[in-house]
């Protein structure tokens, strides 16, 4: 449908990052497309007359020596030139190459190219709106393009043209009344993609569209069609095998499946829960194979009852890998369908109306134009209408705000769309399910709400159970911040600013008698300014009191000592002044709005829209100051308040936090008096009990089983661990002292491993002092380093980077202790900095540590070293994830063998043989160890 253009695409592998900056072409390649169809191929590699550096040798395996004898740019300009005659400039992250050819023609005596430019990276966002990466060697994977040569000019050339030509085929099927959407909002994108709209449109218009079945155009939005779910009915003659030849027989059906001996004593354990309605707690070791030996019983037990068996996860993301990965498997072997339901909160839907709204708005933001093409395109695809399909920037995401579902009402621009309601179908899909996945935030949320999603007395099947406590302190807590207050006056808005009080002020002159909104818009001005001034007296109160920690992110309790001061008294007349501020302020929109409520059945649908938003939002600023009220003033002596903030820019991080000190008892009235509960892991015990488990989450007043299902990996033979005998102590040295000799070590084992090493922190202050001193050092200059909060991107996306280079070192903490999988070679060296505790000065440890030393108990051994434990278990299974897996953990932490505690840890990861070395032992246990793999 562009046949009539000329494009060539283009690839330049550099010396550097930019061509201001010294960087120079060392090989170019060309493809040229006509008529949908690639022509010709055209490279050279070109002499950039300044040395390569070791790092983009490395990356594109160019060196010096291979273009030395290579022509210059200048002496192939004009072969260049002609190329990019009336040519439409096609690259992956077309600015980058754009900007150095034209850098490069400037300095050679050519003129600058000026045509017309698609970036295939913009374009890839739009039409592929769920793909995980858009980097060109994932995007190259998606579509299985032939892509032999990741970094070199040739082989990326070649597949971002064959990759131009899918995304163009895409972009060609899309109907005609989204094309026409997409160009409208295309004149706000980077490249000229714009262009190929309007001819794709002008195209289409030329002939009768008949759409696809799978496709449906409602009030002016192309949509996916779902189908509407089939209630289930029990069935008794389905029932579980109870003898062990016919479970082996079902689990025969998976390829590639192995008899292990624990997943079946995890299945039988399952199943006699689901029979007996006894709760149950079942740690099962890593390999165990525990995703399936709960889900064939439970889909099982659902099947025969006609009741839906609820399984929740820690993340979101292994919601996805469950519903993607296991069921799939699952579906496999079991001789009857399966239905299978994601179940989240509501502002995870798309709200259509509110779309609809969005979408007529005139856009002038990058990051939300191309958010609004991408959900364009994404409703061709989705019946679920699930937001974490997406992959949207940051400022994406905050669109999805504005978008995502939010109240329970359903004014008239929302009930026009009920029929294609996302929500209202999450619901009915998980109604008629067997199985429902959903995440511990959501199932907390739920089991306190007053009209619950979830079947009353059901059977919970929760994974990742050590982590079900936190998530419920975490989804029970509160929180105050100036960025909330800014948030919602900025979403009121002034008139001026045709936000939400210019159209409520539009609304009222044709529906009612006029209100000035001046008194309303002084209010909010006086609540920003009185809210501005408390946080920032309540930023220097934070820094006066935490400035003896160099860490830019600190926290602060805010426990009886703190509100006896002289300068907390001052805080509590701010925030007093603060509450009536916007007592006043809740009063003048509720006036404002009193008169609306009576009208609503009146208004247009849009317009209902607008007074559902601003009813919702005086809800939210009654909302907070109630919280305000109750952290200030009035802190249960349940909870534990706290201040956090980053120093860096504290006015727009400070945050005052609440949780309850001891969400067991929540957990014990809302959960395990209500429903049938299984709690599985691969960490619940500590030191051979489940007893801290069971504490921490309310079941010691209940009759429950117990299981252990040990791990089949054989880690005797496969693993060792070494504790360093030179390095400092960790109480003895300053954090640079103990960050230079962890960096030392990791330079030695580097070049032993190959890389492929994973370092645990507890603290990003270390983290970033070892990452410094081996920049510092230049030694590692060949090896990829990694490290989380420096290196940008997300756990997953670190996590992935790691995998993909041959030669790297990931640096992490927190998130990276757990959850992460990377089996194989790709990680042979584990080193775990420090112990895991918890810092002492942690506001929720230290109230926990009070609230134990009221019932009699010591803080350390019934709490801190428990969770350490724990975490350091989490950390350790990291290193063997299959069973031919071979590995070395290093633990820098002495107080393993040095402290009379510290053999729990060790204790904890039994049969693992551990020996005291030096560097120099170290690093010739590991050249022993790992001899095939260097």
């Amino acid at each position: 449908m562009n046949n009539d253009l000329r494009f060539v695409v283009a690839d330049f592998e550099t010396t550097g990052h930019s061509h201001a900056s010294g960087g120079r072409i060392m090989q170019a390649a060309f493809v040229l497309i006509e008529e949908g169809r690639i022509i010709k191929q055209y490279d050279t590699y070109l002499n950039p007359n300044v040395s390569i550096p070791p790092f983009i040798q490395e990356l594109t395996g160019i060196d010096d020596e291979l273009v030395q004898d290579a022509p210059s740019f200048a002496a192939e300009a004009d072969q260049f030139s002609e190329w990019m005659r009336d040519a439409v400039f096609v690259a992956h992250n077309a600015a980058f190459d754009v900007t150095f050819l034209n850098g490069e023609f400037t300095e050679a005596g050519y003129p600058a190219f000026d045509g017309l430019v698609i970036d295939t990276v913009e374009l890839a966002k739009i039409v592929l709106p769920s793909a995980d990466s858009y980097k060109l060697a994932d995007l190259s994977g998606q579509f299985d393009l032939h892509h032999g040569q990741p970094h070199r000019a040739d082989s990326d050339a070649f597949a971002t043209a064959q990759l131009f030509l899918r995304l163009m085929e895409r972009l060609e099927q899309l109907p005609l009344v989204t094309i026409e959407q997409l160009a409208k909002l295309s004149i706000g994108l980077k490249s000229d993609i714009h262009v190929l709209l309007a001819r794709v449109a002008a195209q289409k218009k030329m002939r009768i569209e008949t759409l696809p079945a799978e496709w449906t155009v409602y009030r002016g939005l192309a949509l996916r069609k779902k189908d509407r779910p089939l209630k289930r009915h029990p069935d008794e003659s389905i029932s579980f095998p109870d003898k062990e030849e016919a479970k082996w027989a079902l689990l025969s059906g998976v390829p590639g499946m192995e008899r292990r001996i624990g997943q079946m004593e995890m299945m039988n354990a399952v199943q006699h829960s689901l029979e007996s309605g006894v709760h149950t707690v079942i740690e099962a070791g890593t390999g165990t194979g525990k995703s399936l030996a709960y889900l064939l019983p439970a889909i099982y037990k659902s099947r025969q009852t006609g009741e839906p068996v609820v399984i929740s996860t820690y993340t979101v993301l292994l919601q996805h890998q469950l519903l993607e990965r296991e069921l799939k498997r699952a579906r496999t072997i079991v001789p009857f369908d399966v239905k299978a339901a994601v179940l989240k909160g509501k502002r995870y839907y798309l709200d259509l109306s509110r779309f609809v709204r969005v979408l007529r708005e005139k856009e002038t933001n990058y990051d939300r134009t191309i958010a609004k093409m991408q959900i364009l395109i994404w409703l061709l695809e989705t019946t679920t209408g699930d937001g974490d399909e997406l992959n949207l920037s940051s400022g994406g995401l905050l669109l999805w705000e504005e978008i995502g579902q939010a109240e329970d009402f359903m004014p008239k621009a929302k009930q026009a769309w009920r029929a294609h309601d996302f929500f209202l179908y999450a619901k009915e899909v998980a109604a008629n399910a067997d199985i429902i996945i959903t995440n511990h935030s959501f199932l907390i949320a739920d089991m306190k709400t007053d009209r619950p999603l979830l079947p009353d007395k059901c059977h919970i099947i929760i994974d990742e159970a050590h982590q079900f406590e936190k998530a419920a302190r975490e989804r029970l807590g509160k929180e105050l911040s100036l960025s909330q207050v800014k948030f919602m006056l900025g979403k009121m808005g002034s008139a001026d600013e045709k936000k939400l009080l210019y159209h409520l002020e539009r609304i009222e002159k044709k529906h009612l008698p006029f209100q000035s909104s001046h008194e309303l818009t002084r209010r909010m001005a006086s609540v920003l300014t009185e809210a501005e001034e408390w946080f920032t007296s309540l930023s220097a109160f934070f820094e006066e009191n935490t400035k003896r920690t160099s860490q830019s992110k600190r926290q602060l309790a805010l426990d009886d000592g703190k509100r006896q001061t002289a300068a907390w008294q001052q805080l509590e007349w701010g925030a007093e002044r603060i509450y009536k501020e916007l007592s006043l302020l809740i009063e003048a929109v509720s006036k404002k709005m009193t008169p609306f409520e009576q009208i609503r059945e009146q208004l247009r649908a849009r317009d209902e829209l607008f007074v559902e938003d601003a009813l919702s939002l005086l809800e939210r600023f009654r909302q907070w100051n109630e919280r305000l009220f109750e952290l200030i003033f009035r802190p249960d002596d349940g909870d534990v308040v706290w201040m956090e903030g980053d120093v860096r820019s504290l006015i727009n991080t400070l945050t005052i936090r609440m949780q309850p000190v001891h969400a067991g008892a929540l957990i014990n009235e809302y959960l395990l008096e209500r429903h049938h509960v299984i709690f599985t892991s691969a960490t619940l015990m500590v030191e051979n009990s489940f007893q801290f488990f069971v504490n921490e989450i309310g079941l010691t007043s209940f009759s429950y089983h117990k299981y252990v299902i040990k791990s089949p990996f054989n880690y005797p033979d496969n693993c060792r661990v070494v504790i360093p005998n030179d390095v400092p102590e960790v109480k003895e040295a300053d954090s640079s002292a103990y960050a230079e000799a962890v960096a030392d070590y990791i330079i030695a084992a580097a070049e032993s491993a190959g890389g492929r090493m994973l370092v645990l922190f507890t603290s990003f202050d270390i983290l970033k002092k070892t990452h410094d001193y081996i920049r510092e050092t230049e030694l590692l200059q060949d090896y990829a380093l990694i490290a989380q909060g420096i290196t940008n991107g997300s756990v997953r996306r670190l996590t992935k980077n790691f995998r993909q280079y041959e030669k790297a070192i990931l640096l992490g903490t927190g998130a990276f202790w757990e959850g992460i999988d990377i089996p194989g070679e790709d990680l042979s060296i584990l080193f775990i900095v420090r112990l895991p505790f918890a810092p002492p000065d942690d506001p929720f440890v230290a109230a926990k540590s009070r609230q134990l030393q009221e019932e009699g108990k010591n803080p350390f051994t019934a709490y801190s070293l428990p969770q350490a434990i724990i975490r350091f278990r989490q950390g350790f299974g990291r290193l063997i994830r299959t069973q031919s897996d071979r590995g070395i953990a290093v633990v820098f932490d002495r107080r393993v063998v040095t402290s009379r505690y510290g053999k729990s840890f060790l204790q904890s990861i039994s049969d693992v043989p551990a020996v005291e070395e030096d560097i120099s032992g170290t690093i010739e246990l590991i050249e022993k160890w790992l001899p095939d793999e260097k």
